[in-house]
């Protein structure tokens, strides 16, 4: 009997060992086989563990053919990858190491816009009384843009991201950042922090453009160094930036601004969807210039442009600031920012002013009566979800995120649909050049449906009211008034 039982032992044993020299594809069955002997006794849990131990010390181990080519260089493409567990998502792709200490993704946005212009004759993008045709209708890729960003050891984050539109391509933003407990401190090319409406993403803003004043007195991307608070109940950024933009001009002594912004939700009910917004900006500018050598030290400053259009960029009148200001020497733009929303309805508006100082040194100053100018402007605008959407505002940034569509056509629902209305006023009339001093009074009704979360239908039917000059036309400012129809077709990824 002990006999018997010490040749079923072995015969075992040597059945196990052939089944664990199967191809991969017949370890189902060498499995079930181990379980049986084990369930019958032939084979304890110690001698399973032990053999296969021994088997997996028997395994040719094969290391990557790059490991021993360009051994004590650590040349990066052929550098070892860790085999390290990660979390991938495919919308908006991003990859993630399982401890979330480093990330990697990659995003992009299209916009396709289009436009008619009713009356494209005469319009005030011309001082002249004769003169100043627009195009009638046009198309354009509004923005077209790709970048990756991700987190390296849990504390740096960074962004690359390049806007290809028109035919040229241009820096949106290129920084680098390290996240605070609380807030973080980026270094590169970003927005200034300003507004609630220019704070704003463009694939968040209600409207084929932004506000009329928005788009011409905000500042721009610079090279900067900024913190800004990352909490929950309130929003304060800080910053310092250059002025010249990422363009470099040997001669050319560049600018710098000094920027802040804080905003706060008095009212936060969750439960019953109210959200509320109160925000101030600042932004102090010092001009950048370059010296005229042939006239001792005299300088010469950048030419400064304000200047916004029709609602759209698919046809391009220039309706407020349609030429540059000259020898501004520094200049001071406020926002007084507010808004509030309740269930599907919102209301937002801003208040903008823009104080520029001229000096009277520098070459290029050609009118002794005008040393200071004030530009200023305004909107207020309505959104009502008529599918029972919300926007979704953000009190730690400060803006708008991504709006959660309830029934997306994926899910067999019609997607979100949204009416909004605006009117906005933009008042360049001290420009020191008579001619050039430009006013204009915007209208907007608008219709946005969105199918999925990330996908937008724009179209915005406006009235312009715009006038130019002092005595353009018997005496009196040019004016030119049109009815503008707008669409976009966006998506983002």
């Amino acid at each position: 009997m002990k006999s018997i039982l010490g040749t079923a032992h072995g015969l075992a044993l040597t059945v196990l060992l052939l089944g664990l020299a199967l191809p991969v594809a017949a370890n189902d069955d060498t499995r079930r086989l181990i379980d049986k002997l084990v369930e019958r006794g032939i084979l304890t849990e110690e001698d399973v563990a032990e053999l296969l131990a021994e088997d997996e010390d028997d395994v040719e181990r094969v290391e990557p053919a790059t490991s021993d080519r360009f051994a004590g260089l650590d040349y990066e493409p052929v550098s070892p990858i860790a085999d390290e567990m990660f979390r991938a998502r495919v919308n908006k792709f991003a990859v993630e190491s399982a401890d979330g200490q480093h990330r990697f993704g990659i995003r992009g946005r299209l916009m396709v816009d289009g436009a008619y212009v009713e009356d494209p004759f005469r319009s005030t993008d011309d001082e002249r009384e004769d003169r100043g045709d627009i195009a009638r209708y046009g198309t354009i890729l509004r923005r077209a843009r790709l970048g990756a960003l991700g987190i390296i050891g849990g504390r740096w984050e960074w962004q690359m991201e390049v806007d290809f539109r028109d035919d040229e391509v241009r820096f949106a933003n290129a920084y680098m950042a390290y996240l605070f407990n609380n807030g973080r401190l980026a270094v590169g090319h970003f927005k200034e922090p300003f507004s609630l409406e220019s704070s704003t993403s463009s694939r968040r803003i209600s409207f084929l453009e932004r506000a009329a004043p928005v788009d011409a007195y905000r500042p721009s991307r610079e090279i900067g160094i900024m913190y800004e608070t990352l909490v929950p109940n309130y929003y304060a950024a800080f910053g310092v930036f250059g002025g010249d933009g990422v363009a470099r001009n040997r001669d050319v002594t560049e600018g710098y601004s000094i920027a802040g912004r804080a905003s706060f939700p008095p009212i936060m009910d969750e439960e019953r969807g109210i959200w509320s917004h109160l925000g101030i900006s600042a932004n102090y500018r010092k001009n950048a210039f370059e010296y005229e050598r042939s006239r001792g030290r005299e300088r010469e400053y950048e030419s400064v442009r304000m200047r916004t259009r029709l609602g759209t960029r698919a046809v391009d009148g220039r309706l407020i600031g349609e030429n540059d200001m000259e020898a501004v020497r520094d200049w001071t733009t406020f926002a007084l920012e507010a808004g509030w929303g309740q269930g599907p309805f919102s209301l937002q508006g801003e208040y903008i002013r823009q104080d520029l100082d001229r000096d009277p040194n520098a070459r290029g100053f050609n009118d002794p009566d005008v040393t200071s100018m004030t530009s200023e402007g305004w909107y207020i605008q309505a959104s009502y979800f008529l599918t029972g959407e919300q926007r979704n505002y953000r009190p730690f940034s400060g803006d708008f995120g991504r709006t959660h569509i309830l029934r997306p056509m994926s899910q067999g629902g019609s997607g979100a649909f949204e009416l909004v209305a605006r009117y906005a006023l933009a008042d360049s009339t001290e420009h020191h050049e008579p001619d050039d001093r430009q006013k204009l009074d915007h209208w907007t009704l608008g219709l946005n449906w969105y199918p999925e979360d990330d996908i937008i239908l724009k179209v915005n039917l406006m009235y312009i009211d715009a006038e130019r000059g002092e005595d353009q036309v018997n005496g009196g400012p040019k004016t030119w008034d049109s009815w503008v129809l707008g669409a976009r077709f966006q998506y983002e990824f």
